[in-house]
């Protein structure tokens, strides 16, 4: 997938620094996308310049999923808003995403800037039947909503971090965001005990029905 967009100095080096955090985390575009609280392919359409950059509310609620103290982290030191034109190029190679960061001038010349690489996303296929981990995750789940938890909308991250502080090991949002999706859509056609609520532009929550 390639992307040609025009952008500037100051954020497509705020978006690798953020890129960076997010891989050396291990969390995936779309694991992000659900700490914060947004559409799964958010952050990845940001990331490759298919959407707006970034707002200062999702520039929080990114620092928070990343467990930093501002968003002034992911700032470079020298605000630059000179635009210029950014290919973003992102494959499969060997098990790895590569995403590929090129300059282009006006001769159409291509001058590679950077590249990142991180693991392919898990998807919900990737998920074994009776998987030990999600049953875990799901029993805890159950737990929090037995106790009440849920009368009060809470966000993803909130939940992610509730969950966590239960289990004896750390769980991915991968698993979190799977087992949340289980509790709002029981089987198909039938709703589950939790629903997603929130208004257009703000983090979505969950919501015991």
């Amino acid at each position: 997938m390639k992307t040609f967009k025009v952008t500037t100095v100051f954020q497509l080096e705020t978006l690798y620094r953020i890129m960076l955090y997010r891989i050396a985390k291990g969390y995936s575009a779309g694991q992000l996308a659900f700490l914060m609280g947004a559409a799964p392919e958010y952050v990845e359409e940001v990331e490759s310049f298919q959407r707006p950059f970034y707002t200062s509310d999702d520039l929080e609620r990114i620092a928070l999923a990343l467990k930093e103290d501002s968003v002034q982290n992911f700032f470079p030191s020298v605000d630059d808003n000179k635009e210029f034109v950014i290919l973003v190029h992102k494959q499969n190679f060997n098990g790895k995403w590569v995403h590929t960061f090129c300059s282009v001038n006006e001769q159409n010349e291509e001058e590679e800037l950077f590249k990142l690489r991180e693991d392919v996303d898990p998807s919900l296929d990737d998920l074994p039947d009776g998987d030990d981990v999600l049953a875990i995750v799901e029993d805890t789940i159950d737990v929090l909503l037995r106790s009440g938890y849920f009368y009060e909308a809470k966000l993803p991250l909130e939940v992610f971090h509730a969950i966590n502080n239960l289990l004896p090991n750390h769980t991915s949002p991968f698993y979190v965001y799977v087992a949340m999706l289980r509790f709002c859509v029981a089987s198909e056609g039938e709703s589950g005990p939790l629903r997603l609520v929130g208004a257009e532009g703000s983090a979505y929550k969950y919501e015991e029905r």
